[in-house]
């Protein structure tokens, strides 16, 4: 597999720009084509009280108003991401979605991408989505961006957090483009001897499974002392100066995780580093 499709959600915080940054310099490192998926607001939602208009002139002027509103930011986040995706001199087009089956679209133009890059907590997605449904809904990879990330290193220093299960071996195939350009790969085993499905070797048949496909990868096996294992995972990100964590999300079911508490969700609780997740 190679990334050669990534779609970026724009919106209009300050976020915005550098969630589109890192995504034009993961295009341009891979020679990707760039996508900047914008979701058009409805002016209905800003001011309800157009509802209460009556009169053919008055809702005349409450339609040239809100399509003045929705043009005004169409066009403004198109030329923001048109600065930040031309910087790198990349391959890219910029789309936009609206109307009353926003989610279906937005699903639609995913499917057809190597990788979806959103951000957090601001995602640039549509009103009550979240990364996680957004992975859930298409199968395809999505990379979260904090809004406090500062500039730096893009995907060179890479987490990969293995727990030898399903989704963890799907992660390895959805990220292995961006674990090949990487300098340093770190494949982290949180508490191994808990886990017979390991082997009597943690993680070194996967970093040999690895290096076949020229990934050069250190193995680190860590222990949580009984608490939580996406802190472990945090506080080595940190630890190692990682500027990327790679999981393969919800090795329980979704609805289990919310009961009980679970990796996944605890980690996009609070995204600190870029997270690419995988199901």
């Amino acid at each position: 597999m190679a990334l050669k499709t990534i779609v970026v959600f724009v919106d209009q915080t300050e976020a915005s720009d550098a969630r589109v940054r890192y995504a034009a310099g993961l295009a341009m490192r891979h020679q990707a084509h760039l996508i900047g998926l914008f979701i058009v607001p409805n002016a209905w939602q800003h001011d309800r009280s157009d509802s209460n208009i009556h009169g053919g002139a008055a809702i005349r002027d409450m339609l040239e108003r809100h399509n003045l509103i929705e043009s005004n930011a169409l066009q403004a986040a198109g030329r923001s991401f048109e600065v930040m995706a031309a910087r790198d001199d990349a391959s890219f087009e910029y789309r936009a979605v609206r109307g009353s089956d926003v989610g279906e679209l937005v699903r639609l133009h995913c499917l057809h991408a190597d990788l979806v890059v959103v951000g957090h907590p601001s995602a640039g997605l549509p009103a009550g989505w979240s990364p996680e449904q957004m992975l859930l809904s298409t199968g395809v990879p999505v990379l979260i961006v904090p809004a406090s990330r500062p500039g730096g290193t893009i995907a060179r220093n890479v987490l990969f957090a293995w727990n030898a299960s399903r989704e963890a071996r799907r992660a390895i195939t959805d990220s292995l483009p961006v674990l090949r350009a990487a300098e340093k790969v770190s494949v982290v085993v949180v508490d191994p001897t808990n886990n017979p499905a390991h082997g009597q070797e943690p993680g070194a048949d996967i970093a040999h499974y690895l290096s076949r496909h020229g990934v050069v990868a250190r193995v680190e096996q860590l222990r949580s002392r009984g608490g939580p294992i996406a802190e472990v995972i945090r506080r080595y990100a940190a630890d190692d100066q990682s500027d990327l964590i790679v999981l393969g999300a919800y090795s329980h079911s979704p609805k289990r995780e919310l009961l009980l508490g679970g990796v996944t969700r605890t980690l996009l609780s609070k995204v600190t580093v870029p997270t690419l997740i995988s199901h």
